[in-house]
């Protein structure tokens, strides 16, 4: 069997393949439902519209109402954004959850993960076990949250014991984590599905639903475990640079240095870059054992993110000490648009942290996103902590110049790798 994916796409009209054709898994003595979405999240939504350019229908579930909500292209359509679906949830066809689960062929699981630290886990395998209460003789389950190593493990463990079905024989199992940064060259899916068989329906709805704007990454498929352990190297690289530029930036005392960096060797990175997918690495974390190298190497990355917080904190007490600003009389706003349905709830949480510790020294600090924030004069200080912020709050305030005071200063702080500060 060719393992990439890409290689058995051939559906034709998009159809079921035809009953009888030669080493394709088909089911006839099942009535099919709908495809499923478990998560009513911003990848999750997106899955489902994917879906929907293949099939004319597919329910989404959201697993806090535990209702299934009914897609159709032209709905999907209507409602672009998922704030918008939320918004007018009653007021579409709905499906119950158990039926919606037991008819599905194939249900992937795209919940927003809200908890922290080892509270992950259980919210994770809570969320897992409502799924399984309803699972069918021969349902595929495609996995699109990272599990960290040894994650899958644990979740085709209570799979098997809990439905009593086994996954790669009874059942088939995907892992197939949707990256945060959407930055995809090569996708590796995890797969327990038989080498001997090809499921082409399954094979190319994996594939449109990796499918990157235009782009189309090389797709392979392999065992879970090594799709899981090369997800994971991945992830440790990338945030291991990260973590290597904003530790040797902090050493960089002169601002100039630090600019000349990065103006003619790396490009500057913002805080909403560096928490992009922090979710990924603390689920790694939270699998290793306390004394190994690695953990070593995974630990220290997140302490290092986490300490750009002090850096940020120490930068605006700078800037207030430097303009001779009185902190009890400053007001600080957080500038940071993040995405609430997203699947990883990390950056809020971080921003969140950041809102705690300003509050230590600045006698007032609020949150806002860049999208709705109207300019005014009670603001001292402005961190704006993404480049999409930044440049925002920049163009509103050169639209406001002129309703300003002369004497009043508004300082605007990027969160990036040097802290650029512009005064208005």
């Amino acid at each position: 069997m060719d393992t990439r994916v890409g290689s058995v796409l051939d559906l034709g009209n998009n159809s079921m393949v035809s009953r009888g054709t030669k080493g394709v898994d088909i089911h006839p003595e099942r009535e099919l439902g709908s495809l499923v979405v478990y998560g009513l999240s911003t990848e999750g939504f997106e899955i489902a519209k994917r879906i929907l350019q293949m099939q004319p229908r597919v329910i989404i579930i959201d697993e806090n109402s535990r209702l299934g909500i009914i897609l159709t292209p032209e709905i999907a359509k209507e409602y672009s954004n998922i704030s918008f679906l939320t918004d007018e949830e009653l007021l579409l066809n709905l499906e119950p959850f158990e039926s919606a689960i037991i008819n599905a062929p194939m249900i992937f699981f795209a919940p927003r993960i809200r908890k922290i630290n080892q509270d992950v886990k259980n919210e994770i395998i809570q969320k897992f076990r409502e799924l399984i209460t309803f699972l069918r003789k021969d349902s595929v389950i495609v996995v699109n949250i990272p599990l960290g190593i040894g994650g899958n493990n644990e979740i085709i463990t209570l799979i098997e014991h809990q439905s009593g079905l086994i996954v790669g024989k009874d059942i088939h199992y995907y892992y197939n984590p949707i990256k945060a940064d959407g930055e995809v060259d090569r996708i590796v899916v995890g797969s327990s599905y038989p080498r001997d068989k090809v499921n082409t329906f399954t094979n190319s709805i994996l594939t449109h639903i990796n499918k990157y704007k235009t782009v189309q990454p090389a797709i392979t498929t392999s065992s879970v475990v090594s799709a899981e352990m090369n997800y994971s190297i991945n992830v440790i690289k990338k945030f291991s640079v990260l973590a290597c530029i904003n530790e040797i930036s902090r050493l960089t005392k002169l601002k100039d240095d630090k600019m000349e960096i990065f103006s003619k060797m790396y490009k500057q990175v913002y805080f909403d870059e560096i928490a992009n997918g922090l979710f990924d690495l603390r689920m790694i974390s939270h699998s290793l054992s306390s004394s190994t190298p690695l953990s070593y190497l995974v630990n220290g990355t997140i302490k290092s993110i986490e300490g750009y917080i002090k850096s940020l904190v120490d930068e605006t007490r700078s800037q207030l000490k430097i303009r001779e600003i009185k902190a009890s009389r400053t007001k600080v706003t957080i500038l940071w648009t993040i995405d609430n349905y997203e699947i990883r709830g990390d950056k809020a949480i971080i921003r969140e942290l950041l809102e705690s510790k300003l509050r230590d020294y600045i006698g007032e600090v609020e949150i806002q996103d860049s999208n709705n924030y109207i300019p005014n004069s009670l603001n001292n200080i402005i961190i704006a902590c993404s480049n999409s912020d930044y440049e925002k709050i920049i163009d509103k305030m050169n639209s406001n110049i002129n309703q300003h005071h002369s004497n009043y200063k508004i300082i605007v702080i990027a969160a990036n790798s040097t802290f650029t500060t512009i005064e208005i």
